[in-house]
Order: structure tokens, then sequence, then C-alpha cells
């Protein structure tokens, strides 16, 4: 019982310093993007989106799925650690060499020169990130999100700085690029002090099998995820402008905010708990259940709210040049709300060890989007939205398939645990857009129809007693 209590504890502490993390660093994020975006032209931010597929992907390869196996073997020694570490540095450095040559392909792939040089200096955080990935692991395993939070906090300061001071500079895109760098070298040096434990000159072929038996599967499965994921970038660098392709990154980096940014937060905390808790099925479905009705509760309504005040908001915030990207968030809010229910689902698989099914479903609604968007492509950017929103709707047949055969939770039982809360937060959609189309574009339209909404949602939520407001309130206490 004392072990369940304290780990409990872990677990909701780690919710709040993540929570808190994220909050002020997605607050710091957003306040240093309006300031850059008026210092700094769409179509140079456009540019550092194009290059982000081949950082992603090799970041993906740094990682091959080691980092979420060393966190699911508690009993981890030393041997182990080690064995990770160095495989890590290993291909951090082949990567780099990797970009570093192929880089000017890279530029002729968007036409573009320019883009040799920036992909090249960009790709050096790759190798700085490695440095500290297993004492980043670490903290993570030992749930020490406080941390992390001061850390990460500290490192969208300063390097925010260094961007806007390059920016008033007229830097211009290299700006951009100075910030991420300055980013990851901060925190890497936070979390290089802060942890103690340091690498062993040993590398152990037993403990490389071990997590590569877990972790290729994972690799296959976060490459396609990380490919699909950046596949709209890529697509709409090479047909259409730069530009176009900034106003999409904007929109999307802000339903990010509201979707991914929190789903992250309940999978950083929830998969190292629930690792502890993988022989108790029954736990564990209790547990996913509540995780997936508090998930849709908070993030269902974040979504839909920016997706209602998208064209107030984009022209308040960022300039009536930014406009265009009001359109496709609009669309965009409606895909990316779906996205906590099937990383939860997802995340499943992965606490039972079954990243073999995990990566045949990747492989699965990869094959369905790209056939959605080679469809959607001629018709324009917000086709290719809408695009989106149907195969995140398809998709959440394929993420609950495995979960309905293995704790008896179906499409339609989550479907109906989530349907009050979707009901709910249509309906503050409906009042809130109504409001801000009404009002215009302005800032007295936007402090109004976020009221509208706010009262909506909240009030229908206190009126109808939704068990949500209680949990919520479990948690604070």
């Amino acid at each position: 019982m004392a072990d369940g209590q304290s780990l409990k504890h872990k677990a909701v502490s780690g919710v709040l310093w993540r929570i808190g993390e994220q909050g002020a660093n997605q607050v710091i994020s957003l306040v240093i993007s309006i300031i850059l975006a008026r210092l700094i032209m769409p179509d140079q931010f456009g540019m550092i989106a194009m290059l982000t597929v081949f950082t992603a992907v090799a970041g993906v390869f740094i990682d091959s799925g080691f980092s979420a196996a060393l966190i699911r073997k508690i009993d981890r020694t030393q041997e182990d650690c080690s064995t990770v570490y160095w495989f890590t540095i290993v291909v951090a450095l082949v990567c780099y060499a990797i970009l570093f040559v192929c880089a000017p392909l890279a530029a002729d792939l968007y036409g573009m020169a320019e883009l040799s040089s920036i992909l090249r200096v960009t790709s050096i955080g790759l190798v700085i990130g490695s440095i500290v990935g297993v004492q980043r692991t670490l903290l993570n395993a030992e749930m020490n999100f406080k941390a992390l939070t001061k850390f990460n906090i500290l490192g969208a300061i300063l390097s925010g700085c260094v961007g806007i001071l390059l920016a008033y500079l007229d830097f211009k895109v290299w700006a951009l690029v100075f910030q991420n760098l300055a980013s990851t070298i901060i925190t890497s040096i936070f979390v290089w002090c802060k942890v103690k434990w340091r690498p062993s000159f040993v590398f152990s072929k037993k403990s490389f099998k071990e997590f590569f038996g877990f972790g290729s599967k994972m690799l296959g499965s976060r490459l396609l995820d990380t490919l699909y994921g950046n596949i709209y970038a890529i697509t709409i660098g090479k047909v259409y402008k730069s530009a176009d392709l900034a106003f999409y990154n904007r929109a999307s980096s802000l339903t990010q905010l509201a979707s991914t940014v929190p789903t992250s937060i309940l999978q950083s905390v929830t998969y190292p708990t629930l690792c502890k808790l993988q022989d108790n099925d029954e736990a564990l479905k209790s547990g996913y259940r509540r995780t997936l009705r508090l998930a849709a509760f908070v993030i269902f309504p974040l979504c839909l709210g920016l997706g209602s005040v998208a064209f107030p908001l984009i022209n308040v915030l960022y300039t009536d040049r930014w406009i265009y990207a009001a359109s496709l968030l609009s669309i965009i809010a409606f895909s990316r709300m779906w996205y906590p229910i099937h990383a939860i689902n997802l995340n499943y698989l992965i606490v039972k060890g079954r990243s073999d099914l995990f990566l045949r479903l990747e492989v699965i609604k990869k094959i369905q989007g790209v056939a959605i968007l080679c469809v959607t492509i001629p018709m324009g950017l917000e086709a290719m939205c809408w695009g989106s929103v149907c195969s995140s709707l398809l998709s959440l047949v394929w993420n609950t398939h495995y979960n309905g055969k293995f704790l008896g939770m179906s499409i339609i039982a989550q479907l109906r645990d989530l349907l009050p809360t979707l009901l709910l937060a249509g309906a503050m959609f409906v009042a809130a857009r109504l409001t801000a189309n009404a009002l215009g574009n302005g800032a007295l339209s936007l402090a109004c129809s976020t009221a509208v909404g706010a009262v909506v949602y909240l009030g229908g939520a206190w009126i109808f007693r939704f068990p949500e407001i209680e949990e919520i309130r479990n948690i604070r206490k």
C-alpha cells in the first residue's frame, strides 16, 4: 500500500511539474514566436520548417527506441546505461556526417542553395543533445520532472533572448538557427551538471541485444511516425511556396499547444508509472479509462476553442500578414483534438511490450494517410488539412482495435465515455465562433469569444456534473 501511495504521489507530482514546465515553456515560446514573427518574414520561418524532417529523422535513429527500453527496464544497471550511451553517441556522429555530406541534396530538393549551410549548422545540435541523452532518460525514469522543468524553462528564456537579439540585428533566418542551437546547448549543460551518472568504458552485447529487440520495433514505428508527421511540410515546401509552409507550421504549432503538448505530459508521466503495473490488466484498464476521459475533458475544448477564435487570434498576435494561417488553424483543430485518444491507446501496447503491434498499426495508418494526402494535394492547402481530419478519424478505428481485444476497450466503449465531453465542446465551438464572426478580428472579438466559450464549456460541465471536475479536484488535493 505504501509503495502504491508513493507511486501515485510521484505520478501526480510529475503531472504538476510537467504541466508547470510545458505551460511556462509554451507561454515563453509563444511570446518569443510573436516577437520573432514581427521581425522575420514568413518565408524565413518556412526555410527552417523545410529542414525539420531531416533533423527529426536523424533524432529517431539516434534514440532508436533505446530510451523507452531503458525506462521500461526496472532493474537497469551501469552496464545497460553505458551501452545505450555509447551507442547513442556513435549514431549521432554518423547521422551528423551523413547530413553534412547530403546537405546540398536537401537544398536541391527545395531549390534553395542557402538551406545547405543552414542544415549543416542546425545538425550540430543532434550531437550535443546525444551527450546527455541517457542522463535525460534517467531523469524521466526517476520522475524527476522538477529538474527538467527548470532546465527547459531556463533554456527557452536564454535561447529566446539570443534569437530576438539576432533577429533585431537583421540576421534573418540565422536568428532562428542559432536560437535552436543555443537552446540545445544550454539545456544539455544543465542536465549534465545535475545528473551525477557518468558512463563507463564498457559496451555489453547482451544489453545491446536486449534493448535492440524492443527498440528496433519502436525505431520502425517512430521513423514512420516522424516521416509521416513531416510529410505535409515536405509536400508543402516542394509544391507550394515557403511562406505557405510557414502559415501551415504556425497553425500546426498552435494546435500542438492544445493537443500534443498536454498529451506528451500525460505520456511522460503515465508511461514509467504504468510500466510498474504492466502485469495487472485491471489496474491498467482502470488507469487508461480515467486517463482517456481526463485527456478529452482538457484537450477537446482547447483544440476546438483555438479553432473557434482562429481569425482574431492570428490577427491580434501575428498581424494580418499571417491571417491565412487562421483558415488552416480552424481546420487542423478538428484533426488534432483526437491526438490524445490515439496516443493513449498506443501507449498501452508499449507498456505491455507489444512494440510489434505498435509497428503494424503505424504502417497501416501511414499508408492510409499518404493515400489521402495524394488525393488532396492538387486541391490546395485547406483540402489537405481536411484530409488530415479524415485520416485522424479513420485512425481511431485502428488504434482502438487491439485495446478492444486485450482490455475490452473498443472504440464504441471509448466513444461512449467521451461523448458528453465531445457534445459540450462542440456547443462551446459554435457559441465562440458565432461571437467571433459577429465582432470581427480585433482584440475585443478575441476576448469576448474566448469568454463566451469558457462560460459555455465550464458552466455546462458544472451544471451536468461532469466527473472529470472531481478528478481534477482530487489531483489538486
